[in-house]
């Protein structure tokens, strides 16, 4: 993907646009994080999706969400097997985006396996009370582990 490109459907709940960036699928540097090419964009854009229907956000409004897969389990988001995707709060008038932040193997950098890029305690405690992550999967992926 070279270039950035807009989903054509808005998110349910509150109507937002989404756009996928050149720069989280290959076309940033190589410390930025990027989406798996096994998520296709319809996936992508049903994390958001549900994160913005659940309004799973941090005090800073960013949405965090997972993607399960056909047998119920959590879906490596990212190259470096990152489970839960992070989308920064949008300005505005400004289509969101968003890239996989956590938890991360050891194939990531140094600078992407650091404790401060992890979501609130909050966040996961919001994603098991709907339902999108289970308690146990909770507990491991706040530890840094994959669920």
């Amino acid at each position: 993907m070279a270039t950035d490109e807009m989903h054509p459907t808005r998110t349910q709940r509150s109507q937002h646009e989404y756009m996928f960036t050149a720069k989280h699928h290959g076309g940033g540097s190589r410390s930025d994080a990027c989406w798996s090419p096994q998520v296709t964009r319809d996936g992508e854009f049903s994390v958001f999706d549900l994160a913005d229907l659940h309004s799973i956000a941090d005090d800073g409004g960013w949405l965090y969400g997972v993607l399960r897969d056909s047998n119920h389990g959590l879906r490596d988001l990212g190259t470096w097997g990152q489970q839960i995707a992070e989308f920064p709060k949008a300005n505005e008038g400004v289509p969101w985006h968003g890239f996989p932040i956590w938890a991360v193997n050891n194939e990531a950098p140094p600078n992407r396996a650091a404790e401060t890029l992890r979501p609130s305690k909050e966040v996961f405690q919001q994603m098991e009370k709907v339902g999108l992550i289970t308690r146990r999967e909770r507990k491991r992926l706040y530890k840094g582990d994959h669920a």
